[in-house]
């Protein structure tokens, strides 16, 4: 069960899902996944400058769907309520992109990167410190 400071970021499904994920037989506790690490499960954030002093800062590549610890089963991810949260969590602005390429984009105002990586981390519970690539800092 999950702390009282955790809010629940994946949506109900409505219907069983098509998305299937079979994690428990490629994974070994002590290896880790079997074989090398693509990059695919790596979420990048980015500051990007605008003009001045103005900056954005990316989250490129947050999972869309997540699992269950206990049942096993899997929801997609609600990203509207984690920008949601994140905007009122570091009082700025930010939109949600959905990109072919990168999926689910958030970008918010500002340089927070190191804020968003954590808040990432705890707050959400969705992925783990070794996931998160912060670029140019």
């Amino acid at each position: 069960s999950r702390g009282k400071g955790h809010r629940a970021y994946i949506e109900s499904p409505g219907e069983p899902d098509s998305c299937t994920m079979d994690l428990d037989s490629h994974f070994d506790a002590s290896g880790g996944f079997e074989g090398k690490d693509d990059g695919k499960s790596k979420v990048h954030i980015r500051m990007q400058q605008r003009n001045g002093r103005k900056s954005w800062t990316t989250v490129a590549g947050f999972p869309e769907h997540a699992r269950l610890p206990k049942s096993g089963r899997v929801l997609a991810v609600d990203f509207d309520k984690i920008l949601r949260a994140l905007k009122k969590t570091f009082k700025t602005n930010g939109v949600l992109i959905k990109d072919a390429e990168h999926g689910s984009v958030i970008q918010l105002q500002g340089d927070i990167r190191k804020e968003v990586a954590e808040f990432l981390i705890e707050v959400t519970a969705l992925i783990t410190k070794d996931q998160i690539m912060i670029h140019g800092s």
